[in-house]
């Protein structure tokens, strides 16, 4: 549960601080349009595609966004909620989640999400929590890795919004959480629940998004980061080691990524006769397109089209109790002296 709030200097604080939890992004529904607008939007983004901006502009418009919605469309169809995709609904209920915990422990906040690209929008919640009179302004990208494609980018945007204020608030952010110790307990606690209910694979694979080696070759720490993770995690899985793999998913375009990757990682197990694999994601906070349509849809039929007989993906943090207790914590130590 969470530390007492005494220790922290936080109880009956007043609502002028803001906590910003910002993701990555998610179209508003899977319309071709709306979809089209997200990934130009999340394509534009000179922090996460790195080629020349006019050259690229031309090829994303001419090409990419001529054909890359319709294909996108029928892979949000099959993960879409009732009540909108997995990354809003999940990004929503932490929110909500939070709020509940800061209030029940007297400390009122106020407590925005909001995503990089898409809906809502960084523009709409940070504008919200000014005109709510928030003078201290904690942003919370949720990315345990740093990237400057993620994380970066964020702040960035973020900082451009905030030098149009003319009364600016303070401001600071939350750089990374990759070897928190909230958040490595949270993983193993998940991952260890659901193999109290399905039982132990033959091998686990550690699955992270994937990033251009030239990201990481410019001084990007997020290779770094995965690593620390997967160290962290693997020495606490209780679970023999040498069947445990790292490997980095959901490349795009030509260039060269970083490696190992996710599917050839599966295909070779499944050649090697391994019969049940389980794969986490432990980048992805929160359930979405690339863990409940790539891993759970592509490469589960990729596993058993190569010999495997048993895929399972283990469900992201979400809205975990012992992850959201977390996330308070974090905060609560960042917010402290601001009270």
């Amino acid at each position: 549960m969470s530390a007492n709030n005494d220790h922290y200097g936080l109880k009956n604080s007043n609502r002028n601080i803001g906590i910003l939890l910002v993701n990555l992004g998610t179209p508003k529904s899977t319309k071709i349009n709306d979809i089209r607008e997200y990934i130009g939007s999340f394509l534009s983004d000179n922090r996460v595609v790195e080629l020349p901006r006019f050259i690229w502009q031309i090829i994303l418009r001419t090409i990419v966004l001529r054909t890359r919605p319709r294909k996108l469309k029928k892979l949000y169809d099959k993960i879409w909620m009732p009540e909108g995709s997995p990354l809003y609904v999940y990004s929503k209920l932490q929110a909500l989640k939070l709020e509940r915990i800061f209030l029940q422990n007297n400390i009122n906040v106020q407590i925005k999400f909001c995503m990089r690209y898409g809906y809502p929008s960084i523009k709409e919640s940070l504008d919200s929590l000014i005109d709510g009179s928030c003078e201290k302004i904690l942003l919370f990208p949720l990315f345990p890795q740093y990237s400057s494609s993620t994380t970066g980018s964020i702040v960035e945007y973020v900082g451009r919004r905030l030098i149009c204020k003319r009364d600016i608030p303070e401001f600071r952010y939350i750089k990374r959480f990759s070897s928190s110790k909230f958040y490595i307990d949270s993983l193993v606690t998940n991952i260890h629940n659901y193999w109290n209910t399905h039982g132990f694979p033959n091998s686990l694979v550690v699955s992270f998004h994937g990033l251009p080696q030239n990201s990481i070759d410019k001084g990007d720490p997020y290779y770094k980061d995965c690593i620390e993770t997967f160290t962290l995690l693997s020495s606490q899985l209780n679970f023999d080691k040498n069947i445990i793999y790292i490997s980095f998913q959901s490349k795009f375009g030509y260039s060269k990524w970083i490696k190992p990757c996710t599917s050839e990682i599966l295909v070779d197990l499944a050649n090697r006769g391994v019969s049940r694999v389980d794969v986490v994601c432990p980048g992805f906070v929160s359930d979405c397109l690339e863990t409940l349509e790539e891993i759970n849809e592509q490469c589960r039929h990729l596993f058993l089209s190569s010999g495997g007989r048993d895929f399972h993906y283990i469900n992201a943090l979400n809205d975990n109790e012992d992850w959201i207790n977390g996330l308070e914590n974090l905060i609560k130590t960042h917010i402290y002296d601001w009270v």
